[in-house]
This record gives C-alpha cells, structure tokens and sequence, in this order.
C-alpha cells in the first residue's frame, strides 16, 4: 500500500515536471543563417536601395547597403556625396556605414536611430532589413 503510494506520488511529481518544462518560456531561436536580400522599386531618379545581410550563429553578422542607378552607386559618386554633405549635413559615405554598424551591433531594426541628414535613407534601410530578416526569422 505505501509502495503504491509513493509510485502515485512519483508519478505525479514526474507529470508535473513534464508540464511546467513544456508549458515554460521558451528562448527565442536566433536567425537562421545564411545571407538574406532585399531591394526597393526604382526611385523618380532611378535609384534602387538594396540591403544584403549575412547572418552567422544565429546574428546578424554583416549588412551591406547601397543605393544605386544605370550610372552607378551613391556610395562611390564622390560628387554627389560632397553635395548631399555640402546641403543635408550627411551623405552615403557617412550615412550606409552607420546604419550597417548600427543593425550588427543591435541586432534589431526598430532599435536602430535615423541618421540625421539621412531621414529618407535611414526609413529606407530600416524597411528593407525587415524584408530581408523576414526570411531569416
């Protein structure tokens, strides 16, 4: 009779334990790895912003992000970027390294502040990397 008992209460303990582990919060899984892509529609200008990002362990590990056109990128045009420094204070050459060292550090894009002078750019980057991390979740 006291053997039953305790086996009862055994039994019961180990049900127990198997609910609250089940029931309990779970970790939220990393990304899964591998390198994500997202681009816009061609601008009034013909600019396509695109964000390339590569995820590693499970975190963001590396984020490339351009604007370009027929002619070339915003990034490498050191005319534009001397006009756009000269007119809003900030250009691509300052603006797409920040929000990319930004989101690594972060590892989340709505944590991730506007660059001053770079309003447009930044809503740009900030939409993109949800597409691409879209994939990755």
């Amino acid at each position: 009779m006291k053997s039953r008992r305790v086996l009862s209460l055994l039994a019961v303990a180990a049900l127990a334990t198997t609910v609250f582990v089940g029931c309990g919060k779970k970790e939220e899984a990393g990304l899964k790895n591998g390198t994500y892509k997202a681009a816009s529609e061609a601008d009034e200008r013909g600019y396509v912003a695109s964000i390339e990002i590569e995820v590693k362990d499970g975190k963001i590990a590396n984020v490339k992000y351009d604007e370009a056109n027929d002619a070339g990128s915003k990034l490498a045009d050191a005319e534009y970027n001397k006009k756009m420094k000269e007119i809003s204070g900030s250009n691509p050459e300052e603006a797409f390294p920040t929000l990319e060292k930004a989101l690594v550090e972060k590892q989340d894009v709505a944590t991730v502040d506007a660059v001053t002078g770079a309003t447009h750019t930044s809503e740009s980057f900030k939409t993109l990397a949800e597409k691409a991390l879209a994939d990755a979740k």
